[in-house]
């Protein structure tokens, strides 16, 4: 009778505090409804840090994020606000960004396609030093100043890459890697330095990324190369010499610049912003009744493994992604697909699982265009070859069509160390993958076989997505990365531009004008905490893990090493 009284109680108490939450909620929810958008207003986006692809799928991905509005948020505010009557324009304060290249110009293609409307873009550097990519998004606004005390590290693109192979040799470890051609290489743990090969394609890509910001810069700005070169090579300069250089037009405060933009708005007495999350949040969603098409956005972001994604560790399953195209698949409200990929690879099995189901799709007459983001490189362009069109921005670094193995022999640090290891085998390879040994001849021999046969499925899988012949294709891959531009040159993609572009190749592929509407819709739809409130799955949210599973994830992996198709992280400064 006292377990009943006490379990009674524990419900009653529960309810009590579900309600309470849910009432608390609906206050807040309330009190903090935005205000209409009102005649003359400027929307303030503000862009710092990392930009992330999609919204957070659910609460507490939200809570761990950087809290600033996705590429997808933001394609979404300036479209709704360039043909809102209420806006007069844009402020883009720009923050030290974490952003890449194809990032940006996406962002660049956003800000464009705004000022196609007619109404003035106007950008605050604020930075104690602007780099070369706060310059290169801020060039597409009609007007950009910094704060006076504003520097200029304007000083050219370098690549560098850190070799660890003394390191390891003073460790005891010894690197076993294998490689097939000589672009897909790990030598920063088997080499003290850059091999012809790879230094010649990191030049290739540096030269081609510079010349781009200097003569897109210099468009921008109304001047010429040779002046955003000078600044360049002056390395590091003052903003009084940016404006007179005509880098940028001002430098002032920023109550400076709303005063500014309040003189220039007509019939505006004084400045009136609203900020890009309140604006989304007071526009709302856009209806899709009118739609002549409804197409999936697909999220492809992350190292690729053979399991399920985890998106606090950045890691796309193969088994999730695979399953969401299958359920777009069979679902007759979805025509087409937008699968955006940003990804430098990893396993071949997740890989192929991804590039299976976007086939079955084109062959159900669904078709799939991808967009591709920062990166898409060796496993990141693996799932996407099979796609009817490939869209990439000009900065986009993919291509790396090959496949590496690694793994350590730790065995002379574990002596170093004074432990010893002793062990049992009943195969002849079961200490194939092990840490504490040296690959033999037969072994090294047996992987390199898997290997090639990993790598030429690759490359014949990617000649028949682009319709090319093997031997065509094939010295194309040999690992080696491009930027988008330079992929477009060689047939690895087919058009170059960002999610505009990949939306007018929908329409286009679904045989509807481009003046009609589609309805896009991300999958997995984010969900509310509303959401999940009404549907009972509260509970359901997918915590954090902890970072005792994290580590053991990743020890998983060292304990099991396999043929990997992963694209070189290149950090560009």
């Amino acid at each position: 009778m006292q377990n009943k009284k006490l379990w009674l109680a524990i419900a009653v108490l529960l309810i009590i505090v579900v309600s309470a939450i849910v009432l608390g909620i609906g206050f807040l929810y309330l009190i903090n409804q935005p205000e209409p958008v009102r005649a003359g207003t400027i929307v303030e986006v503000t862009l710092s840090g990392p930009v992330s692809e999609f919204p957070a799928q659910d609460p507490w991905a939200e809570m761990f994020s950087s809290g600033g509005l996705s590429l997808w948020e933001l394609h979404r505010v300036f479209r709704t606000a360039a043909k809102d009557e209420s806006v007069e324009g844009i402020l883009l304060e720009i923050f030290p960004l974490g952003a890449s290249w194809a990032q940006i110009e996406e962002l660049r293609d956003i800000i464009s396609e705004f000022k196609g409307s007619g109404k003035p873009v106007w950008a605050f550097l604020s930075v104690d030093m602007v780099t070369e990519g706060q310059l290169y998004l801020a060039s597409t606004a009609d007007y950009i100043a910094t704060n006076p005390t504003a520097g200029f590290l304007v000083n050219g693109l370098m690549a560098e890459v850190l070799f660890k192979k003394r390191t390891l040799e003073k460790l005891g470890i010894k690197p076993q890697f294998i490689q097939l051609k000589e672009f897909k290489s790990a030598e920063e743990y088997t080499r003290e330095e850059l091999s012809p090969e790879i230094r010649g394609m990191l030049e290739s890509i540096l030269v081609e990324l510079q010349n781009r910001f200097i003569e897109t810069v210099a468009r921008d700005r109304n001047i010429e190369s040779a002046d955003v070169q000078e600044l360049v090579n002056l390395g590091l300069a003052g903003s009084q010499l940016a404006v007179e250089m005509n880098i940028i037009d001002e430098t002032a405060y920023r109550h400076q610049i709303r005063k500014r933009i309040s003189e220039e708005v007509k019939g505006s007495k004084r400045y009136r912003g609203i900020s890009a999350q309140d604006y989304l949040e007071s526009t709302g969603f856009p209806s899709g009744g009118a739609a002549k098409a409804h197409v999936a956005v697909v999220a492809a972001n992350g190292t690729i493994i053979s399991g399920k994604s985890e998106a606090f560790a950045g890691l796309m399953g193969g088994t999730t992604i695979s399953a969401e195209l299958r359920e777009l698949r069979e679902n007759d409200s979805i025509d087409g697909v937008i699968l955006r990929v940003d990804s430098p690879g990893g396993s071949p099995v997740g890989s192929d699982m991804i590039w299976r189901e976007v086939t079955l799709l084109e062959e159900e007459g669904k078709p799939v265009i991808v967009s591709m983001s920062g990166v898409a490189g060796s496993g990141g362009y693996y799932i996407s070859m099979g796609a009817g069109r490939i869209i990439s921005q000009p900065s986009t670094i993919t291509g790396s069509i090959g496949v590496i193995f690694g793994k350590f022999d730790v065995s002379g640090l574990y002596e170093w160390l004074g432990m010893d290891v002793d062990r049992v085998k009943v195969a002849p390879n079961a200490d194939l993958f092990s840490l504490q040994s040296s690959l033999t001849q037969e072994q090294r021999a047996q992987i390199e076989d898997w290997m090639n046969e990993v790598y030429r499925d690759f490359v014949q899988k990617a000649a028949e997505g682009r319709s090319m012949e093997y031997d065509e294709l094939e010295p194309k891959a040999h690992g080696r990365i491009y930027t988008g531009a330079q992929a477009l040159d060689q047939g690895l993609v087919d058009q170059l531009g960002g999610m505009n572009v990949a939306i007018a190749e929908m329409k286009n592929a679904l045989n509807i004008d481009q003046k009609d509407q589609v309805q896009l819709e991300v999958f997995p739809k984010p969900k509310t905490l509303f959401e999940l409130l009404a549907s009972g799955k509260l509970l359901e949210i997918g915590q954090p893990p902890l970072l005792r599973d994290l580590m053991a994830k990743e020890l998983h992996i060292l304990e099991n090493p396999g043929v990997w198709m992963l694209a070189p992280e290149i950090r560009i400064h």
